[in-house]
């Protein structure tokens, strides 16, 4: 399929129905839940549409996987992320467990200082990112048409807002072990 360059809606859903399945076969392969291969295959294609201007695809099948490991590459470093914190919570909570009437009082805290700390402070763009993202399942280019920024705008936004989270929870910890 070579075409000029463009990415109107005809033409990213031409590009769609040729090369949609091969590339959730190719995602399934290298990923290890097939919904999560259907939903990057789609967000491939949503990346295509945002794009202001595409350049002439001689092979878009090299194009899409291109773009397919980035947003790959990106959704595991995400999640790498979050592991980290929810094993720090985890381990918080587990260190905690020991002591029954402590540890009830200890999750309570933590869930209170996880909302404080989102709700009064995390700043607003960042906080509604990852509110977004975490509590209405929205994706990256979602939020991005939501706050009318650029995807990269989202992504610095979950970023900065996970790294805190992280942080905070660090701080936390350290003062339920003093």
């Amino acid at each position: 399929m070579s075409s000029t360059a463009n990415n109107s809606p005809a033409f990213i859903d031409a590009l769609y129905r040729a090369h949609h399945g091969w590339l959730t076969a190719w995602l399934k392969k290298k990923m290890a839940c097939p919904h999560h291969a259907a939903d990057l295959s789609h967000d491939t294609f949503i990346r295509l549409l945002l794009q202001p201007k595409l350049p002439v695809l001689k092979e878009p099948r090299a194009y899409l996987l291109v773009t397919a490991n980035r947003l790959m590459i990106n959704l595991n470093r995400r999640r790498r992320v979050e592991e980290e914190t929810l094993y720090s919570m985890a381990m918080l909570i587990s260190g905690l467990s020991s002591q029954d009437v402590a540890h009830d009082s200890a999750v309570r805290q933590l869930l209170e200082r996880v909302l404080l700390m989102l709700v009064e402070e995390l700043d607003g763009r960042s906080r509604k990112a990852f509110m977004l993202s975490r509590v209405d399942g929205m994706t990256y280019a979602e939020i991005a048409l939501a706050m009318n920024v650029s995807e990269n705008r989202v992504k610095q936004y979950l970023v900065k807002a996970l790294a805190y989270c992280h942080q905070r929870l660090h701080q936390f910890k350290a003062e339920l072990h003093d």
